[in-house]
């Protein structure tokens, strides 16, 4: 799922990067007000939609580690029962050879 989600973004930055240069090259060669506030507008679309991708990745980290953290405890737990039932099985056998 990564793996598309960068080639949407990469996809996105190609087009962004041809519209951009396509109305710097019409500022350059008319400026007027339209262009100014297109290109401000652009700007605004391009940090807002970069802000999206950033925040989706963090939130796929912090899930990831959530992941993680929660693999991490259930084998600890695991271990843990593990150990408790050998020294149940110790205890038990103390108790049956000192009543």
């Amino acid at each position: 799922m990564r793996k598309i989600q960068n080639l949407k973004s990469l996809q996105f930055s190609n087009d962004f990067e041809i519209i951009a240069s396509r109305v710097l090259e019409w500022k350059r060669k008319k400026p007027i007000p339209e262009l100014d506030q297109l290109i401000d507008a652009i700007n605004s679309w391009y940090f807002y939609t970069h802000e999206l991708e950033t925040n989706e990745w963090y939130r796929e980290k912090i899930i990831e580690e959530f992941r993680s953290d929660k693999l991490r405890a259930i084998e600890r737990a695991r271990k843990a029962e593990e150990k408790l039932a050998e020294v149940e099985k110790e205890l038990q056998k103390y108790k049956i050879a000192y009543g």
